[in-house]
């Protein structure tokens, strides 16, 4: 029979191998847990990659529609100015013939004014001279 110290030299030769399994146990647990969470957060950083990448995406996208719009609103203000400009050009030159007709006009209701005078004048010499005066070819 063995005596208590070989069996306590026994037990303690089989106690450390179940001390290094369950050291080895914890360690491979918290190993585990770690490489899981690990894994967790470099997943939440490829969403959040992703994320970014479809926001960068869009943004460039709606940058591109903003940039287009822009180039046509200043074309189209362009056009609208160059417009605006042969309108005012018009309108000064139609301002032009406008004052000139008015001032054909004036000069011509002068001239009426002035023969109407004129043939007043005349009708009275005629009739003081005693010849009755007759109406045009065409009254």
């Amino acid at each position: 029979m063995a005596t208590i110290p070989e069996l306590l030299i026994q037990v303690a030769i089989g106690a450390v191998p179940l001390g290094v399994a369950a050291f080895a146990y914890r360690s491979a647990t918290d190993a585990n847990r770690r490489t899981q969470e690990t894994a967790v957060t470099a997943a939440e950083r490829q969403a959040e990659l992703e994320r970014t990448k479809v926001d960068a995406e869009a943004f460039a996208r709606a940058r591109q529609i903003y940039e287009d719009a822009l180039a046509q609103l200043e074309k189209q203000l362009d056009r609208v100015q160059a417009q605006a400009d042969r309108l005012s050009a018009q309108l000064a030159q139609e301002q032009d013939a406008s004052n000139t007709m008015r001032d054909q006009v004036r000069a011509l209701q002068g001239q009426i004014s002035t023969l109407e005078r004129t043939v007043g004048t005349l009708r009275r010499q005629l009739i003081s001279a005693g010849i009755t005066p007759q109406a045009g070819e065409g009254r």
